[in-house]
């Protein structure tokens, strides 16, 4: 098989749920966490609820799948449920053009976040392509480098966020919790777990599985990375109801950024947002090499090629090309916004096809015999 081919190196399940985790949580630093704010109200704290549920759910249908053919990944795998040729069509839609989208609008909300805080007078082209060239060289270096860079900095990147957090307490108002559930338990709990359900990551973790220890170990891996990442990601929603109330939270295009502004620890303990941005960039910079590897990975898989690196450079310049596309930031988050329906069909629906397509395949085959 071409998964046996292409050399993506290995490395343990704890580094498989830092990486994956890390990834996720890079949401929470650009529009996505004002987003969730305009859904749920004072109850924003409670949208993650139902999206990890969801999520939960997606790992088990995932690991079911993963379990038909434990030797391959989810490319091959598609190829075996609907055949070679409509095998492929899915791969390059489902997956490929999935996961290049996302990269290509995150690098955009990244440069206009950059351009926003530190880099006022920067082009956007310049911060786009720097940005890359990162991802680029992440995704060149392999996923097992990935993991290792992620296993070395995820303690600076947890104490940096708990410490913004912790250091919003004196900030914090209980009344802004008020109602209890927010918009309506409608908005909190079925939109709210849609948009929150609605990540990329669960997309990727089913092309590198063999490289984490294959099908045998994704569900500890999965179970663990669901939970870490949306963990944190209610933590932070929580620290951000409770430091401005809900009509204030709706109008920051970056809600985290403007808490790390909040912090005030006495007259030479101001402004750290710096440890913010820095915080940013780490987890920014793994979450584009590991769009762009696993979107290289995916289609070398797919056309039965044995190296994804030439697939980089022509990846990362369609890449490069779609994150200029969009006119300003406003139209990149009406962009993002849509792009969650498409990812949700990709990672929860999807699966349930491949399943039935299986099934029918297996059933087929017993009554030939």
């Amino acid at each position: 098989m071409v998964g046996k081919i292409i050399k993506e190196g290995t490395f343990g399940p704890g580094e498989a749920v830092i990486l994956l985790a890390m990834s996720s949580i890079a949401r929470i630093f650009l529009s996505y966490a004002g987003s969730l704010v305009e859904i749920g109200g004072p109850a924003t704290w409670m949208t993650p609820l139902g999206g990890m549920l969801l999520a939960l759910g997606g790992i088990y249908v995932l690991s079911l799948i993963l379990k038909k053919s434990p030797g391959n990944t989810i490319v091959e795998i598609n190829e075996q449920a609907f055949g070679p040729y409509l095998g492929m069509a899915v791969n390059i839609l489902a997956i490929v053009m999935v996961l290049e989208l996302l990269g290509a609008t995150f690098i955009r909300e990244f440069s206009e976040a950059m351009l926003t805080t530190t880099l006022r007078f920067a082009p956007i082209s310049i911060v786009d392509a720097a940005f890359l060239a990162m991802g680029v060289l992440g995704a060149y270096m392999g996923i097992e480098a990935l993991a290792r860079t992620a296993r070395l900095t995820y303690l600076y990147v947890l104490v940096g966020l708990l410490f913004l957090i912790f250091a919003l307490m004196p900030f914090w108002n209980f009344h802004n919790l008020l109602p209890v559930f927010g918009k309506g338990p409608k908005e909190v709990f079925l939109l709210g777990s849609l948009s929150t359900a609605s990540f990329s990551e669960l997309l990727i973790v089913g092309v590198i599985v063999q490289a984490m220890g294959g099908a045998e170990k994704f569900s500890r891996i999965g179970y663990r990375f669901v939970l870490m990442g949306f963990g944190l990601l209610l933590i932070t929603l929580l620290s951000l109801v409770l430091t401005y109330n809900w009509p204030i939270g709706e109008e920051f295009t970056l809600p985290f950024l403007r808490l790390a502004r909040t912090i005030y620890l006495g007259r030479f303990f101001q402004r750290l947002e710096a440890i913010f941005i820095l915080v940013w960039v780490i987890v920014g910079a793994l979450k584009v090499s590991l769009l762009l590897y696993a979107t290289a990975v995916s289609l070398a898989r797919s056309l039965k090629l044995t190296d994804y690196r030439p697939l980089l450079w022509p990846l990362g310049l369609a890449m490069f090309i779609f994150s200029l596309l969009p006119y300003d930031m406003a139209t990149t988050i009406k962009i993002d916004n849509y792009l969650r329906w498409l990812v949700l069909v990709s990672i929860y629906i999807m699966p349930l096809f491949i399943l039935a397509a299986l099934w029918l395949k297996g059933r087929g085959a017993r009554a030939g015999s």
